[in-house]
């Protein structure tokens, strides 16, 4: 039997010296909500914009190796505005403080695996995702706070 709820990392401790991708991936078998955090260091002073952070799903892991694989979940696709593919406006790293992006998502209905693609244009110091899982009984681990908490960048429910 599964337990009622569990915490995974999906990467962590990654360091990015440079622009590039980190992806991570959760098997979310047996649960039926997620909250998933990115939490990024601080991001490069001369430019602190996100070029992608993007929710995927697919029913193996094998289509889920590369930030453009499996099938966009378009609520959790930033772009620069909300459109028929992009269900929010990608918001910019702090320069000076740490930052959290999470996916309250309602995994009823989706596929078994979830990715999560995030990308800064510049570097940022340690990126980790955490997938916190839940089954129906013990409810959603959906915890709210408002985009200008201290650290919180974006909270994207769906």
């Amino acid at each position: 039997m599964l337990p009622d709820s569990k915490t995974i990392p999906m990467t962590e401790g990654l360091t990015m010296t440079s622009a590039g991708t980190v992806m991570g991936t959760v098997d979310t078998k047996g649960y039926d909500f997620a909250a998933i955090d990115v939490i990024a260091g601080t991001g490069d002073a001369a430019s602190t914009a996100v070029t992608t952070l993007r929710m995927c799903e697919s029913d193996d892991t094998s289509s889920l190796t590369a930030y453009t694989d499996g099938d966009a979940v378009t609520a959790f696709v930033g772009a620069a505005a909300t459109s028929t593919s992009a269900g929010f406006v990608l918001p910019a790293l702090s320069s000076s403080k740490q930052n959290v992006y999470r996916f309250n998502v309602d995994l009823r209905g989706r596929k078994r695996y979830i990715g999560v693609n995030f990308a800064p244009e510049k570097q940022t110091v340690g990126v980790a995702m955490i997938a916190h899982l839940a089954r129906a009984e013990t409810g959603p681990p959906m915890a709210t706070a408002a985009t200008s908490a201290d650290g919180a960048r974006v909270i994207v429910s769906g």
